[in-house]
């Protein structure tokens, strides 16, 4: 076997040591990810407060869609007030109209009824219109996030954070199962 040959049969067998090392490396990393990278839920009997059955409960995650149910949560609970009404047209911001899709496609100093945004909210998961109503009801977005923690704390909610409206990545914004 000539110098050049033998070369390039151990240049092979490094790369397919290395192939089948980063492939160990990645099933490992994969099998013991941290668990916010998989998956975390919690049944809990209401009557006795009893924990049914959970998987990672207490590991911190980011909120995603439960962003846009909190969302709706104290909007009904305005609605039930009457601090908002159905047909209540309410702003839209341009910080609003700017969110990332899925959207209404909202415009800037437009007005849209609460009815609609809820709608918007339910059947598209629109973050303009999550976004038009956590400026209604809060006056800012950070402040509605400050209120939707608030109304977490007080559900039971001790490990999670609310910083928007939609749920739309942000590093702040956690949660637990």
């Amino acid at each position: 076997m000539t110098l050049h040959r033998a070369s390039t049969v151990a240049a092979r067998r490094a790369g397919v040591f290395s192939a089948a090392t980063f492939v160990a490396f990645l099933f490992i990393t994969l099998v013991t990810a941290p668990a916010w990278a998989r998956y975390s839920d919690i049944v809990i009997d209401t009557r006795t407060g009893q924990v049914l059955h959970e998987t990672n409960a207490d590991v911190r995650t980011y909120p995603a869609s439960l962003t846009k149910l909190m969302t709706l949560y104290l909007t009904f609970e305005a609605l039930e007030q009457g601090r908002l009404a159905w047909t209540q047209m309410v702003p839209v911001s341009a910080h609003a109209a700017a969110q990332a899709p899925s959207k209404l496609g909202l415009a800037p100093g437009s007005r849209i009824s609460v009815r609609d945004l809820v709608l918007g909210l339910v059947t598209k998961s629109a973050n303009d219109g999550a976004v038009v109503l956590g400026e209604a009801l809060g006056g800012t977005e950070p402040k509605f996030g400050d209120m939707m923690t608030a109304k977490a704390h007080a559900l039971g909610m001790s490990e999670t954070t609310f910083k928007n409206a939609s749920g739309l990545p942000n590093l702040r914004q956690m949660t637990t199962a």
